[in-house]
């Protein structure tokens, strides 16, 4: 019996899923029914959250570092990178692809802050020209993020 309930404690803990904060971008909307950070434009530019594992064990320098190389050796185009900090203290690195989708430009922004044992990971997507009107926004509101407890 006992046993059963550590089972299902596990389990409710891990469908509990990190509680990530950020601001709203302005020209977003939240999406209420996604877990975690699920923001998306009327013209369709979309963000979420997602977490990993920092496994190996290593710091924002690295992480960054490593999603830049695999991206590019993906087939993506560096376009910016900008490290910031948030205003509660944490580092984080946004770092910009480009790649070519059904005959237009797409932008894949990817944002990691390490958070001891996690990667906290915010992904925005969208069509160049319409991630362009809002990525001061969305840089803006990135400032605000805090990855909670």
């Amino acid at each position: 019996m006992r046993t059963a309930l550590l089972v299902l404690l596990a389990l409710v803990c891990a469908a509990c899923g990190p509680k990530y904060a950020m601001n709203v971008p302005a020209g977003f909307v939240r999406y209420e029914s996604k877990k975690g950070l699920a923001f998306i434009t009327a013209d369709g530019v979309q963000v979420r959250s997602r977490r990993a594992r920092n496994y190996p064990k290593a710091d924002l320098a690295f992480w960054a570092d490593a999603m830049q190389r695999h991206l590019v050796a993906s087939g993506y185009l560096l376009h910016a990178k900008n490290c910031f900090k948030t205003t509660a203290g944490l580092d984080g690195c946004t770092a910009e692809f480009v790649l070519p989708h059904a005959g237009e430009d797409w932008v894949l922004a990817e944002t990691v802050f390490v958070v001891g044992d996690d990667l906290a990971l915010v992904e925005a997507a969208g069509p160049f020209e319409r991630y362009k009107k809002v990525s001061g926004a969305l840089a803006t509101s990135l400032l605000s993020f805090d990855p909670g407890p």
